[in-house]
């Protein structure tokens, strides 16, 4: 196995993703075509067993000298497009047989410059669909004899990689928020005195359902101290969405959020963008933060794109 795809597939998100989860509306409905076709290897793949307990079978042991994708199981609604976010598990083999994996979960957006998967995964991953099951075949870059390894992605969930609804007029006493072609926002701090009472404004409105208490939800999250010039925390540098909780009892190294973002995003809607601006008393207090990196006192600033609601566990 490529030690690169192994490792990189391998960070998963802080939510569970065992049941199928709901799209927003500007995916792909109708046809769509793979970037990368089925071959005659990933076509031999047969899979038996749910995501959590897959069991291979294909003759061994297997060559490709291209990647080769087959749907094994169809899904149903929106397909994903370059810049969506994917949610999946997934298990690798190498091409003997060999070394079968654990199921692991990940979320990733499908960029060609994603710092989260292979263009080769992200290739594959480009036009499934929530239930399907993907059979991928990639070379085996390390291996002289064109041997290959065999990966096996059953999505969970396809989601549009930003907001996705209609614009709202700005507000005053906010940082302007521009964003970039791929949807990723960049801030700008007026002069004046620090924030120090929580304030929120909706950016974008989405037609999604409405977000309630201790929900759990696929994000785009950027957070920035006020006037700083660099992020604390961004799943778009990450190029993976982040899975959050809306519990009061999860802390953010369990996947939950500070209170006041959390106070923030319950009535928010599916697809919406929200700028939160969040006082040390309702963030990360007189004592900061080490994960992520925020320094004590500080007040701090998100910009959260809701891709979508995960069901309830």
């Amino acid at each position: 196995m490529r030690k690169s795809i192994a490792l990189i597939l391998s960070a998963g998100l802080l939510v569970g993703l065992s049941a199928c989860a709901s799209t927003t509306a500007t995916l792909t409905e109708g046809d769509c075509t793979p970037a990368t076709d089925p071959g005659s290897s990933s076509e031999s793949v047969t899979v038996s067993g749910d995501a959590s307990t897959p069991t291979y079978d294909f003759p061994t042991p297997v060559f490709a000298k291209r990647a080769e994708r087959s749907v094994l199981e169809p899904g149903s609604g929106p397909a994903a497009e370059k810049g969506s976010v994917v949610l999946a598990s997934y298990t690798a083999v190498g091409g003997a047989g060999q070394g079968q994996a654990q199921p692991k979960q990940f979320s990733a957006t499908l960029t060609d410059d994603s710092p989260a998967l292979p263009k080769e995964i992200v290739d594959s991953l480009t036009c499934s669909r929530a239930g399907e099951r993907i059979a991928v075949v990639l070379p085996d870059a390390q291996a002289a004899d064109g041997s290959a390894n065999v990966f096996v992605f059953d999505i969970t969930g396809v989601y549009s990689g930003r907001a996705s609804g209609s614009n709202e007029p700005a507000e005053a006493g906010f940082p302007s928020v521009v964003t970039a072609p791929d949807g990723r926002p960049g801030l700008t701090f007026a002069s004046g005195p620090t924030p120090t009472e929580l304030r929120s404004t909706t950016l974008i409105k989405g037609s999604g359902d409405v977000v309630a208490d201790s929900d759990l939800l696929i994000v785009q999250k950027t957070g920035v101290i006020w006037g700083a010039d660099s992020t604390f925390e961004s799943t778009w540098a990450d190029g993976s969405a982040a899975g959050i909780t809306l519990s009061s009892q999860a802390t953010p190294e369990q996947g939950g959020v500070v209170p006041g973002l959390r106070s923030a995003l319950i009535g928010q809607t599916v697809g919406s963008q929200v700028l939160v601006v969040v006082p040390p008393a309702d963030g990360f207090g007189d004592a900061g933060s080490t994960k992520p990196a925020v320094a004590p006192g500080s007040t701090v600033v998100y910009v959260v794109d809701i891709l979508g609601k995960l069901p309830a566990q």
